[in-house]
């Protein structure tokens, strides 16, 4: 038997033409609740019953007084001239007109009187506001022995020089070294032991004796100072209380500041 034809399902379906939109009326944006908030200065003053009659006419427009320049003076918190301790603010009368010294005995800042209704004088309150520390504190130490002074770094470069240094006097010993030679001495890199060193220069508890020789290759000699010799030499020069944070500064113990002296580069 013949099997009759299946229709074909991939033939496409023509969908039927949607209406054209028609633009949106006045009224329907109106009506949206999503528009009210833009169109409310459309609707003009909100009336305010509760606030009515709180405030007088006076009070609603009061009397302007302009200071003369002695008031200005004393709001502005200027000094008068010799013989003149105080200088009166006038006040003038909404009804009359007159004008009358208005005395005032409190100390303090002084701001332009407002007249109310009744010809009594309304004075703003002063508000002052107390300044407000920032930053933060530094906790200040006094240096008594060398390591106080050195960050671990330089206490670790510091130790390894005098011990490996030659001695010279009781309270010194010299040592020529480069950068590679205290890398290898104290297990530091050059740059690390370069920015030690300069400290330690600075801090008084190192001395260059000879710069570093490029032609011969030979190293730059120092002059290692004792722990003795290190806290004298600080004392005299006044590095005497230090701040510790990422490394030890020495500092003025009133301000706080780095007090540290700046040298040359050893190399």
């Amino acid at each position: 038997m013949n099997e009759p034809a299946k229709e074909n399902e991939k033939t496409p379906k023509r969908s039927k033409r949607k209406p054209a939109m028609e633009p949106l009326g006045w009224d329907e944006i109106v009506s949206q609740p999503g528009m009210g908030g833009y169109l409310s200065f459309l609707n003009g003053p909100v009336p305010l019953p509760h606030l009515q009659g709180s405030i007088t006419e006076a009070e609603a427009d009061p009397v302007v007084v302009l200071p003369s320049d002695a008031v200005s003076a004393r709001n502005a918190g200027l000094v008068l001239g010799p013989g003149v301790d105080s200088v009166p603010l006038i006040e003038t009368h909404p009804d009359t007109g007159d004008t009358s010294p208005v005395t005032d005995s409190a100390p303090g800042p002084v701001t332009t009187p407002r007249t109310a209704a009744h010809g009594a004088v309304i004075r703003p309150e002063v508000v002052s506001i107390p300044a407000i520390a920032t930053g933060p504190r530094l906790k200040i130490r006094k240096c008594t022995a060398t390591h106080d002074g050195h960050s671990l770094g330089e206490e670790v470069l510091y130790q390894a020089l005098w011990k490996e240094a030659a001695p010279e006097r009781p309270e010194s010993r010299t040592i020529v070294i480069g950068w590679r030679g205290m890398s290898q001495l104290c297990r530091m890199t050059p740059k690390n032991c370069k920015i030690n060193t300069q400290r330690l220069i600075r801090k008084l508890a190192l001395e260059v004796l000879s710069p570093y020789n490029t032609p011969e290759s030979i190293g730059t000699t120092y002059r290692v100072y004792s722990d003795a010799a290190v806290m004298q030499r600080r004392s005299e020069a006044g590095l005497v209380w230090v701040v510790r944070s990422r490394g030890v500064d020495f500092v003025d113990p009133m301000t706080g500041l780095s007090i540290m002296p700046i040298c040359a580069s050893s190399h």
